[in-house]
């Protein structure tokens, strides 16, 4: 199981060296991304896997630093695929109840076009899954549960990927709760929104102190600090989690690999 970090920032633009929210995971044969934050399509050119392999994609929530890259995604798959013939893989969006409406939304303002009148006309396909707490169709890998972040109107999800050997947590956006502990009890790999130091907190958001506790109370084996505002790349981040943690702590940083 490897992870490359796309994008490790926050919705803050001064963050030059940051792209908003997005993770390439590969295991088992599979490419996956998890969210689509702007600035996601240009740090994917840089690494070294094919882009074409990637056969799904996964939202945790519509917020901006998180969504707005996944169109212009598709729209690459399809001007490569028509112009440079390039063989490019079925696609699945996976999203929280509403992404069905939203993407064909956008592929209509944005695109001109429909999921189907692209399905029939080029070689790839696209589908739309939809997800809510528990496990997702079509995905036995992959679980979720409500993340604390936008309310009931807005639903945000952290999402457990799981095999036989490994396992990996994605926070998404989240404030502190308990469900979440027991969600991340034992994964070898916890990638956690820590957006703001200890003495900035944000509601909807974790802080250093949170995330160390999560992981210890957790017994979590490495801990990913990822979602980083400004203010938080301003303190020694891995000093203040490790005066609470045991495990092995990463700062995220753009272009990082991660392997388990």
């Amino acid at each position: 199981m490897e992870l490359i970090v796309l994008g490790s920032g926050s919705c803050i633009m001064d963050q030059t060296e940051r792209a908003c929210a997005s993770y390439l995971l590969k295991y088992d044969g599979k490419s996956v991304l998890i969210d689509t934050g702007a600035g996601m399509t240009r740090k994917l050119s840089r690494i070294e896997e094919s882009h074409q392999d990637i056969d799904a994609v996964v939202n945790t929530h519509r917020h901006p630093d998180h969504v707005s890259d996944l169109i212009p995604f598709i729209q690459n798959k399809l001007v490569e695929s028509i112009y440079y013939s390039e063989n490019e893989e079925d696609i699945t969006l996976y999203g929280p109840e509403g992404h069905s409406e939203y993407v064909e939304s956008r592929i209509a303002y944005e695109m001109n076009e429909s999921i189907d009148s692209l399905n029939e006309n080029n070689s790839f396909e696209i589908k739309v899954v939809e997800f809510s707490e528990g496990s997702v169709t079509n995905y036995p890998d992959l679980e979720c549960i409500e993340a604390v972040h936008g309310g009931s109107e807005f639903p945000c999800y952290s999402l457990k990927f799981e095999t036989d050997n490994y396992s990996i947590v994605f926070t998404g956006d989240t404030d502190f709760h308990d469900r979440l502990v027991d969600f991340c009890e034992g994964v070898d790999l916890l990638v956690a929104d820590c957006s703001m130091p200890d003495d900035h907190k944000v509601e909807g958001h974790m802080t250093p102190s949170e995330c160390a506790r999560i992981s210890s109370s957790a017994n979590v084996d490495k801990l990913v600090l990822s979602h980083l505002y400004p203010e938080a790349d301003n303190i020694d981040l891995r000093s203040r989690v490790k005066a609470d943690f045991e495990g092995e702590v990463v700062v995220a940083e753009d272009l990082k690999e991660i392997s388990l």
